[in-house]
């Protein structure tokens, strides 16, 4: 059975910024690292997670990191007359990029996006490299 490539187009559910991102991050994969169709779930699921932090990103910016809520107080004509700072609350856009974030870097690491991962993937296939770090030592000397 052979492996396929992932797919260019993202899948058909995919809208607007995971959409996006499918476009942008599948021909990298293509050409810098091991993935294929059996990683088309992790690739989904950066893409998406992408999505989540931009629209995070989006409403901290338009709405701030935190908020301000308030007790109103009316007359009997139902017109405020006091009001009053009840508490001040975190943009739960804050909480989701923050795990955004935080699954984007797992996954990208997974798939061999980040600098670290890249130099491991590099270290995998040299085949001139003496495995010093390996358990069983590096060191060739003939002797058990």
């Amino acid at each position: 059975m052979k492996i396929k490539d992932l797919p260019d187009e993202p899948p058909k559910y995919m809208e607007g910024i995971s959409r996006y991102m499918w476009r942008r991050i599948v021909p990298m994969l293509k050409d810098n690292s091991f993935a294929n169709e059996m990683d088309k779930t992790l690739v989904e699921a950066l893409c998406d997670n992408y999505f989540v932090l931009r629209s995070s990103s989006k409403s901290i910016s338009e709405h701030g990191a935190q908020f301000e809520t308030f007790d109103y107080f009316t007359d009997d004509d139902g017109k405020v007359t006091v009001k009053e700072l009840k508490a001040i609350k975190k943009n739960p856009a804050v909480d989701s990029l923050d795990k955004a974030t935080k699954n984007i870097r797992a996954i990208s690491s997974e798939l061999g996006l980040t600098p670290q991962s890249r130099a491991e993937l590099l270290k995998l296939g040299d085949p001139d490299d003496d495995d010093e770090d390996s358990p069983f030592g590096g060191d060739d000397d003939g002797e058990f």
